[in-house]
């Protein structure tokens, strides 16, 4: 009986001490970055928070990037990205696929802007390579998701 009444209090208080309080994993930066997805991800971030010079930092200077609306050398695809005036996105359905030095990311991402009403979904791809100063993005692409109404050829924000 006695052992009966220790197992009991066992397994009552053991999953109480597996139970801790612990902070929640916090953001990665770009020199914690163990990979191409989180590189992604913190690009994004810093287009998101209006961070350029940091954006800029990770483009290559043969960067390229493709949008429906054409093609745009690093330069203009700053102003593309600057102009943008991004509120969200959402990655999703990421894969990752290692070549040599280089790394494809691949993703449908859930765009918002200030200057649209509703969120925009796209299939975009990025090319990573490793370089000298770390991972440097080399080309980009972003092609409309499933585009209803509207003109398909339209890229992100729709500006002229």
């Amino acid at each position: 009986m006695p052992r009966l009444k220790v197992l009991i209090l066992l397994s009552l208080f053991l999953p109480l001490l597996a139970c801790t309080e612990g902070k929640p994993p916090q953001s990665q930066d770009w020199k914690a970055a163990t990979g191409a997805e989180a590189y992604e991800r913190l690009w994004w971030k810093a287009i998101q928070d209006g961070d350029f010079k940091t954006a800029q930092w990770r483009l290559a200077s043969i960067y390229t990037l493709t949008t429906a609306s054409g093609i745009r050398d690093r330069e203009q695809a700053i102003q593309y990205f600057q102009g943008l005036n991004l509120s969200s996105i959402s990655l999703g359905e990421l894969e990752v696929k290692p070549h040599g030095v280089d790394m494809v990311v691949s993703y449908v991402a859930t765009v918002q802007t200030r200057s649209s009403p509703t969120p925009q979904r796209f299939y975009m791809t990025t090319v990573w390579q490793e370089a000298k100063r770390g991972w440097m993005a080399i080309a980009h692409s972003e092609v409309p998701a499933g585009t209803t109404g509207g003109n398909k050829a339209d890229a992100i924000g729709s500006r002229q």
